[in-house]
């Protein structure tokens, strides 16, 4: 029984591989037909490997890196840190478009991080750090306001 991978592989292999011999130029003779054939096979595998590394390289970054170096994380990042200098504590409060909050929600989730979520001042929050994030959706899905505290 031929399993899906290798109906695939091989049908992809054979595809690059016999379009490549008939788009190129006609060859001399059997011999080096073949010669051609196994070089065109060789590029295109060596052209599969670059992908799959890139690939690795990508995933390999996106799951070893800090999640809170990329993405829609660093303007709440600048604004804590903002507020952190200026008030020497973390805010209260900090209001966010739905993007922010669904990618906020992610990450606890991919950090294993429980997730609090309740109404504060009539609208959706999320708690992330010392911070309640307040959902604010007529707002840019990636709006970060300015954080403040109580009062």
């Amino acid at each position: 029984m031929v399993t899906r991978r290798e109906l695939v592989t091989t049908g992809a292999i054979g595809m690059l591989s016999g379009s490549a011999a008939r788009g190129g130029e006609e060859p001399a003779s059997d011999g080096t037909a073949a010669q051609s054939a196994e070089a065109i096979s060789a590029e295109a595998l060596r052209g599969i490997l670059r992908e799959l590394q890139e690939m690795r390289e990508a995933l390999d970054h996106a799951l070893r890196s800090n999640s809170l170096t990329i993405g829609t994380l660093i303007p709440i990042r600048r604004a804590f840190e903002q507020f952190l200098r200026a008030n020497t504590k973390y805010p209260d409060y900090c209001e966010i478009g739905h993007g922010v909050f669904t990618e906020l929600y992610d990450w606890h989730v991919k950090q294993r991080q429980p997730i609090e979520v309740q109404r504060v001042e009539g609208r959706m929050a999320i708690r992330f750090m010392f911070t309640w994030m307040l959902l604010r959706p007529e707002q840019d899905p990636n709006f970060v306001g300015i954080p403040y505290d109580r009062g």
